[in-house]
């Protein structure tokens, strides 16, 4: 086995594998979640060749191991014995009890469930954005528009944001632990061309038993459908709870849309959609109006956000802004952040003596040049405190020249140099605008990183 001795060496750090209760992995972290925590030898774990970091969250043991953590997931699982989990962005399920009871986490697992509902979505999101940055290149090059290949590509582009509200159900339904296809109903009936056709014929208002409601189309919308099924969740589990076990399987879907999906149409799909509206204006207009300032702000704090995990919070908004405005003006700050990380981890690169250092910190700057930030961030940048300063301040730079500029992103996606399309819109300008604020904040965090030094031992 190729990590044999990285995993024999962390199972030594960690009590043995009668500590670990479960084990799992996102894209850079080994997630342990273990029976006896004081048994963890953090310093030794940081030590082990092949980890560039720890976190230890109160709930789990996070190794950061980088891209290569799937293959030593799998020797991991090999050698311990434990069942095989699948690859995930947050381990939310097993903590929400945890996380409920612990002090300062009712916040912690706020942004853990949007991160669960929202995370599972965007590889669809960003792939149509990529698609439609695609179409865009091949128009410039001589594409008809008014051609049917156009058409076609154009519908597959869309399709994702049209029925966004479908992939929203199901997810959600997963997170809230509800039937997946009930919840998938739910969110047919609140689809339903009907609304559609009496808002075509002028309709704005409809009745249920006497009860005046909005018509509302809820093709591209965002939390109507989030609401709508966290609320049919509750109703589903009430309502199991009283049905005879015989009946539950017609009874309980029936009374969860019989209950949920009126009371979903009359109040939480309007006040949803009207709040979800509203809250993209509003980061809009702070980003139009707040200029510079905007940029500077939110470039220099969002690293600090990532550490805490509240940067979750902000993927509904711009989910929001792409589905109802075509574009997001937060990317290209939060993108300037990331490369700031890449740019304070190639410093430490470059002034690093320590063989080992220099190995972590080169592999964690490509890392996070293609948007992947972890390892730059847990295994270099903070644990050094300066680097991170240096990559703050050359976010906080960066994020100044993307809203001096207005600068947008069209699709979703991790901005990166890499991942340079879903800058592409109809201002050819917009893209590379976003890469020279991109490699102004590499720049500046790692000439920042280099001139302040950090110490290494």
């Amino acid at each position: 086995m190729k990590y044999e001795k990285m995993i024999k060496d962390i199972l030594g750090a960690i009590g043995g594998k009668e500590n670990i209760e479960s084990a799992a992995h996102c894209m850079t972290r080994l997630r342990l979640t273990l029976k006896d925590d004081s048994k963890v030898e953090e310093e030794t774990i940081k030590n082990i060749d092949g980890v560039m970091g720890l976190v230890n969250n109160g709930q789990q043991t996070q190794i950061v191991i980088g891209p290569n953590v799937a293959n030593v997931y799998k020797e991991f699982i090999e050698m311990t014995g434990l069942a095989e989990e699948a690859s995930i962005d947050e381990n939310i399920d097993d903590l929400k009890k945890d996380l409920k009871n612990k002090k300062g986490n009712l916040m912690t697992s706020f942004f853990e469930t949007i991160a669960g509902i929202f995370n599972p979505i965007v590889p669809a999101l960003a792939g149509a954005g990529l698609v439609r940055a695609v179409l865009t290149i091949a128009v410039v090059c001589g594409l008809d528009n008014s051609s049917n290949t156009y058409y076609v590509i154009n519908t597959i582009a869309n399709g994702v944001f049209t029925f966004l509200p479908f992939l929203l159900a199901a997810s959600a339904a997963k997170q809230f632990k509800m039937n997946q296809y009930v919840a998938l109903t739910i969110c047919a009936a609140m689809m339903s061309s009907n609304w559609a056709a009496l808002l075509a014929e002028g309709t704005t208002t409809f009745s249920f038993l006497a009860i005046p409601f909005t018509v509302v189309n809820y093709a591209s919308s965002v939390l109507p459908m989030v609401f709508a099924i966290w609320f049919a969740s509750i109703i589903e589990k009430y309502v199991d709870k009283i049905i005879p076990g015989a009946l539950k399987i017609i009874l309980v879907p029936c009374l969860v849309m019989l209950i949920a999906t009126p009371i979903a149409l009359i109040t939480i799909g309007p006040i949803a959609t009207w709040v979800g509206n509203q809250l993209a204006v509003v980061v809009t207009l702070l980003f139009e109006k707040g200029g510079v300032f905007a940029g500077i702000i939110y470039g220099g704090i969002y690293s600090s956000m990532v550490v805490l995990g509240i940067h979750h919070g902000m993927v509904p908004v711009l989910v929001q802004g792409i589905t109802t405005q075509g574009f997001n003006y937060i990317s290209p700050t939060s993108g300037a952040a990331n490369m700031g990380q890449a740019g304070a981890a190639f410093g430490v690169w470059l002034k690093a003596k320590n063989s080992k250092m220099k190995a972590i910190a080169g592999s964690a700057a490509i890392s996070a040049i293609t948007g992947v930030t972890e390892p730059a961030i847990y295994g270099v940048n903070f644990k050094y405190k300066k680097p991170f300063l240096a990559a703050s301040i050359g976010g906080a730079v960066g994020g100044g020249f993307a809203s001096f500029f207005a600068l947008k992103a069209y699709a979703m996606g991790g901005p990166s140099f890499l991942n340079f399309a879903m800058f592409m819109g109809d201002d050819p300008m917009n893209m590379w605008l976003v890469m020279i604020g991109f490699a102004i904040a590499f720049i500046i965090a790692a000439v920042l990183t280099v001139v302040m030094g950090f110490e290494e031992n």
